[in-house]
């Protein structure tokens, strides 16, 4: 019996070694098909991309959202609703009127638009009534920008108002600070003197006044009329400022922002009285005027500088009469202001007058000069006898003194015996000698003490 032939097996490594062999080929046959035309493929493709991008941006459905934040709020109606009689008093300040806006924005605009393109806003010519009112805030959406999705807040709460006007409201000058050195300025004048203050009728129904503050200080030393712009104050009865803000000030139906103040400057001069013609008259027998003192003694004039060269002193209206007085006085006596100043300082003066008796001195010879308190079984002698004394004070005591009321003397007292140089003593037997002052000559005599 035949044996059956001997299969050998297929082998596969030819057909894989042709496998392995095509992949790698792969990546060099991708790349000679790529890079065969280059230049014209990637300019189709650039081509492909821009007319893509064309297409995208002129379609106007194709939107993207964009978010604005913090988008101030327009506010408009302001002069209607204050026709109407109504003024919004809070609620649309610049840090509470923003708002978040959520935009649909075409994509052919949307890195050029920005957030005035949306003008979110509310209209206050639609409040009819005072309190709290609720305005929804409107946006404005276009085909070109976009549409406005959202808003947040979508409203506005505002407190209004009634408007009210005030009329002839006065207006008041608080001056302060001095006048440039050398210079006077007249009181001042207003122009407006009274205004028509507009605003809330919770502020304007307290406002008393309008003032001006004045520093007068800051005036320039120059003669001659000066005009000032000062900004308004509104004050209640009790002198407190006011909030300004929402306030209008007029005159005439033109707004004011300030009051002009105008002030006349005039050069200065200081003056003396003449004391020549302060008294009149002659005092009481006896008696004259020792001194006359004047408060104030300077006093400041202020006038054309023509007027002011001339004048070198002042005068008053009525001399003080002294006649027939003995005693010292204060009289208030009006000041002659010259017609061409426009200032005087003070319109009256205080005039003191002294007024003292005549001092007279009156001298007595050969007044006798006695020897006395010598001691016991001693003498005592001087070879001067007599002394001249002279007496000064009042004339009418003076002048009716005797020299008999003179004594004058030397004491011993306490002396033993010898040869001594003694003061002279005097004494004044008159009930008026504490007003009398006396002088003696000589003043010391020798004294001799002898025992008995």
């Amino acid at each position: 019996m035949n044996a059956e032939p001997e299969h050998k097996p297929v082998q596969p490594e030819p057909i894989e070694r042709s496998l392995r062999a095509e992949l790698r080929q792969l990546p060099k046959k991708f790349w000679r098909l790529l890079s065969h035309n280059l230049l014209w493929k990637l300019l189709a493709l650039v081509l492909a991309i821009s007319l893509w991008a064309g297409l995208i941006t002129q379609d106007p459905t194709l939107t993207r959202e964009r978010v604005f934040n913090d988008v101030p709020v327009t506010i408009t109606g302001s002069d209607t609703l204050r026709r109407n009689g109504l003024i919004v008093i809070s609620g649309i300040e610049a840090d509470s009127a923003l708002v978040r806006l959520r935009v649909e924005v075409p994509q052919r605009e949307y890195t050029n638009v920005i957030s005035s393109n949306y003008n979110p806003r509310i209209d206050l010519s639609k409040i009819t009534a005072t309190g709290e009112q609720t305005l929804k805030i409107s946006a404005t959406s276009t085909t070109t920008y976009g549409t406005v999705s959202e808003i947040s807040p979508e409203t506005m709460t505002v407190l209004v108002d009634s408007y009210v006007a005030n009329y002839r409201v006065p207006v008041t000058v608080h001056q302060m600070g001095d006048y440039p050195t050398g210079y006077y300025g007249t009181t001042p004048t207003l122009d407006p003197s009274t205004i028509t203050v507009s605003g809330p009728e919770s502020v304007v129904s307290q406002i008393a006044r309008v003032g001006v503050t004045f520093d007068v200080s800051l005036l320039p030393a120059q003669t001659g009329l000066v005009r000032t712009a000062l900004a308004l104050r509104y004050e209640d009865t009790g002198g407190n400022v006011l909030d300004s803000t929402l306030l209008e000030a007029s005159s005439s139906g033109v707004l004011l922002r300030s009051i002009v103040v105008e002030e006349q400057l005039y050069p200065t001069k200081t003056l003396s009285l003449n004391t020549l013609a302060l008294t009149t008259g002659t005092p009481a027998n006896g008696y004259e005027v020792k001194s006359i003192s004047v408060t104030p003694n300077i006093l400041i004039a202020a006038g054309g500088e023509t007027a002011l060269g001339a004048l070198d002193e002042l005068f008053v209206d009525k001399a003080v009469d002294v006649s027939g007085l003995s005693s010292s006085f204060t009289s208030e006596v009006k000041v002659r202001k010259p017609s061409e100043l426009v200032y005087l300082s003070a319109d009256s003066v205080m005039v003191s007058v002294e007024i003292g008796p005549v001092i007279l001195s009156r001298t007595f010879d050969n007044v006798n000069l006695s020897m006395v308190d010598t001691g016991v079984g001693l003498s005592a002698a001087s070879i001067t006898q007599t002394v001249s004394v002279t007496v000064s004070g009042p004339e009418l005591i003076v002048a009716s003194l005797k020299s008999s009321v003179l004594k004058a003397s030397v004491s011993a007292q306490g002396l033993s015996a010898g040869t001594y140089a003694q003061p002279v003593q005097l004494a004044i037997l008159s009930e008026d000698k504490q007003s009398l002052s006396y002088t003696v000559t000589p003043q010391n005599v020798s004294l001799s003490v002898t025992a008995n």
